[in-house]
């Protein structure tokens, strides 16, 4: 019995597509080996330590997984000589783009840092991806991250200042102005209670329902060269905050503002805030020893005196020759 010739053609077809794309793949697969060899290397030179117990490229026939089993990576002192171990690493890119990678973390991560009381870390999370997207010249101009059920164990040294997040949403994109744009929320964060004050902690909780941020950093370029914060500051650097929140007990805040480093390479600028209480975030300044309680009737009049909007009272928030202001009140000095 012969097969006819109107179903024979689109049959080879077929086969010689799929052929064809195998040997694609394959190829891609070889590359991909290849380019991962050439980054460890290149990580290497710059005084990076990487190892692994395996690297394998899976995912035919739809994407592309690189797989690494028990990476551990050491880095140089000049970078904080932290060291970071993981079960399995992973990355995925989708056959026709190898311009967007997405990055999977399996399995706790073991974080080492610290010289003289080195602080060993356990972070495990549900789910963690982080996903990078870069342009013709191999530059990462934008880049994402998503982690829920955060739980951070201090096995050794020093806690840090967090121990849980519910959920944690962070995206980043460098524009063609040399502007950075960076948009942060997490939910339900709880502070470690070896670093929390008891007073902080009696007066607002040890936890906070929500952190917000949105800000554009511009001068980018300028900053991402050499982390070289007074360049930034001479070359016109800003922090421009186009919306912040935070629910954390009786603080419930928003705001909008812009900072820069002054002549001392010290934080100088201005946040516009409009608090929902500020009768009930006064005495919580004041329980926490956050303001001294002399000042307690200054902020509270500073906020009677306050214009009122849809979303609260409206003080500004400041810092300025290291000194921090809320309202006419200072809360303190950076140094402390």
């Amino acid at each position: 019995m012969s097969i006819p010739k109107r179903f024979l053609f689109p049959v080879l077809g077929i086969l010689i597509l799929l052929v064809l794309y195998t040997a694609y793949w394959l190829h891609a697969k070889s590359t991909i080996e290849r380019e991962v060899g050439v980054w460890i290397a290149r990580q290497e030179s710059a005084g990076y330590l990487i190892e692994e117990e395996r690297i394998r490229v899976t995912g035919y026939p739809y994407r592309f997984q690189v797989e690494l089993t028990a990476p551990q990576i050491h880095a140089p002192q000049s970078d904080g000589g932290w060291n970071a171990r993981m079960e399995i690493l992973k990355a995925h890119a989708l056959f026709y783009d190898f311009r967007h990678w997405i990055l999977e973390f399996d399995g706790p991560v073991w974080l080492e840092y610290g010289s003289e009381t080195p602080t060993i870390l356990e972070i495990d999370a549900e789910l963690a991806l982080v996903s990078l997207a870069s342009n013709d010249r191999g530059e990462t101009i934008r880049i994402g991250a998503e982690f829920s059920t955060v739980q951070i164990v201090t096995r050794s040294g020093q806690a840090p200042g967090l121990e849980a997040v519910e959920s944690l949403l962070f995206s980043g994109a460098v524009a063609e102005d040399d502007t950075l744009r960076l948009r942060l929320e997490a939910r339900n964060l709880a502070a470690s209670e070896a670093v929390l004050a008891p007073e902080i902690g009696r007066a607002f909780g040890r936890s906070a329902d929500l952190a917000r941020m949105d800000l554009t950093v511009t001068q980018w370029a300028t900053l991402a060269i050499d982390a070289d914060a007074a360049a930034w500051s001479r070359a016109g650097g800003q922090l421009l905050i186009a919306e912040s929140a935070l629910e954390w007990g009786p603080a419930h805040l928003s705001g909008v503002g812009e900072f820069t480093l002054d002549a001392t390479a010290q934080p100088d600028g201005r946040l516009s805030l409009h608090i929902t209480d500020p009768d009930a975030l006064a005495e919580a300044l004041v329980l926490s020893r956050l303001v001294p309680a002399e000042n307690e009737q200054a902020l509270r009049l500073a906020a009677m005196m306050a214009p009122r909007g849809p979303d609260g009272v409206a003080l500004p928030f400041r810092i300025r020759d290291g000194g921090v202001y809320l309202g006419p009140v200072r809360l303190g000095d950076l140094e402390n």
